[in-house]
C-alpha cells in the first residue's frame, strides 16, 4: 500500500542505507511510477515539501506495476498494447505476458484521448507535430512515435502529470524507445477507461 504524504531527501538516503538496491535515484523512479510523474518533477516535489504517493514499503515496489502481468485472452497475439486511462499506464504484451510498461500522460481536459480498439498505423522515430508548438513556439518534437488513430500518437514526452497532453499518449524517453523498437505496424492497441474494463472489452 501507499499513503499520500511529504517525504524528505534524508528519508530516501536512509532507505539506501538499509537496502543497497534502493539508492535515492532508484527510490525516485519508484515514486515516479507510483505518481505517474517524471522523476525530476518528483525530486522537485520533495524539495518543495509537497505531498505525493509514498509506498509503505519501498522494497515491495521494486518491480511494481499496476497492470496485469498476464492476460489469457490475448495469449494468441504475438504483440498487444494496453493503455489504461484512469491509472495513466501503458503496458505491452507478448503472447499475453507483460514485457514492458510505463506511466504515461494522456489528453488533458478538452483534449480527450479516446477509449477503443486501435492498431499501430505507422511508426516515425523522428516525428514532429504539425498541430502543436513546443514552449518556444516551434513545431513540437514527438520522438519514437506510433500513430494509433487520427492525429493521436504514442510517443516520448514530458510527463508532468497523468493528464498533460493534447490527446497523444506520452511516456518517458527510455520506455518510448523500447516500445518503438518492439512494436510493429498493425500491433493491436486497446485504450480503456479503467483496468476493470479490460475483461469485458476483450470479451466483446
Amino acid at each position: 500500500g501507499w499513503s499520500y504524504r511529504v517525504i524528505s531527501q534524508k528519508e530516501l538516503e536512509r532507505l539506501s542505507e538499509k537496502d543497497a538496491d534502493l539508492s535515492p535515484s532508484a527510490s525516485l523512479r519508484i515514486l515516479a511510477k507510483l505518481n505517474a510523474r517524471d522523476f525530476d518533477y518528483i525530486a522537485e516535489d520533495i524539495r518543495m515539501g509537497r505531498p505525493i504517493k509514498v509506498p509503505h514499503n519501498f522494497s515491495r515496489f521494486k518491480d511494481w506495476t499496476p497492470l496485469y502481468k498476464h492476460i489469457p485472452d490475448v495469449a494468441d497475439l504475438p504483440r498487444f498494447i494496453l493503455i489504461v486511462k484512469d491509472i495513466h499506464y501503458i503496458g505491452w504484451y507478448q503472447r499475453g505476458n507483460l514485457v514492458g510498461d510505463s506511466y504515461i500522460c494522456i489528453g488533458k481536459d478538452g483534449s480527450r484521448t479516446d477509449a477503443g480498439l486501435f492498431r499501430v498505423l505507422e511508426k516515425d522515430s523522428d516525428h514532429v507535430s504539425r498541430s502543436y508548438p513546443n514552449a518556444w513556439g516551434e513545431p513540437a518534437p514527438m520522438p519514437y512515435a506510433l500513430r494509433i488513430y487520427g492525429l493521436v500518437w504514442i510517443h516520448a514526452g514530458d510527463i508532468v502529470q497523468g493528464r498533460c497532453s493534447h490527446g497523444c499518449v506520452n511516456l518517458p524517453i527510455l520506455p518510448a524507445m523500447q516500445l518503438f523498437d518492439w512494436a510493429t505496424t498493425g500491433t493491436p492497441v486497446i485504450i480503456v477507461e479503467s483496468l476493470r474494463d479490460v475483461p469485458s472489452v476483450l470479451a466483446a
